[in-house]
């Protein structure tokens, strides 16, 4: 399957949808401050275990703003290439339907890995992008098997959603793989599984 991303532009945003930049100032310890944010959506992310496989199933799809940020540096080149700028991550989604975080986060297995959960269990919740951000994202964990498969799932409107499986016996191995790209709150889940369980 060609993953290759063509036809990168980088433009100035003017007509935001899912990020408000913003400014804020303040006074603290009597020195004046400007400090600037970006209002973003909550969000719902799971940990799927699939227990026929004995395995986390996470997912891998392109990152734009990961991708920029791996041009630092060096001439920008506005072809992507390989696997860079694609991140492997828990399944997760915006809260932006007006549904629980329960309903979205089931919603979400769906939609990008074609699995069917009835039941999720709320790990907790967390601040992501504290220096400028903030929103919060609850994560939930649900235990997945062949059985609950309703569909290829890889997202909607494009998202070109990969599902990728990461053996638990591998999974330490991958935490700390740096050619993989993920985030803090990924390692979180593994963590909390491995705590939780005994694994």
């Amino acid at each position: 399957m060609d993953t290759s991303v063509k036809n990168i532009k980088i433009e100035n945003l003017t007509a935001p949808r899912y990020v408000k930049p913003y400014q804020i100032s303040f006074d603290l310890c009597e020195k004046s401050v400007r400090w600037e944010c970006i209002k973003a959506h909550d969000s719902v992310s799971a940990l799927l275990y699939h227990e026929d496989k004995d395995a986390f199933l996470l997912v891998k799809q392109f990152r734009p703003a990961v991708w920029f940020n791996l041009q630092e540096g060096r001439e920008l080149n506005l072809t992507q290439k390989g696997d860079e700028g694609y991140t492997y991550e828990l399944c997760a989604g915006l809260m932006d339907k007006g549904k629980s975080e329960e309903q979205t986060v089931i919603e979400e297995i769906a939609e990008e890995t074609g699995f069917a959960v009835s039941k999720v269990e709320r790990i907790t919740s967390t601040r992501g992008a504290l220096g400028f951000g903030g929103a919060k994202q609850t994560m939930f964990f649900a235990v997945i098997n062949d059985a609950m498969k309703i569909g290829e799932g890889g997202g909607i409107d494009g998202e070109n959603i990969e599902p990728v499986y990461v053996p638990l016996e591998r999974a330490r191995e991958f935490m700390f793989d740096e050619t993989k790209t993920k985030a803090t709150g990924l390692m979180f889940a593994f963590m909390w599984f491995f705590a939780k369980f005994n694994r």
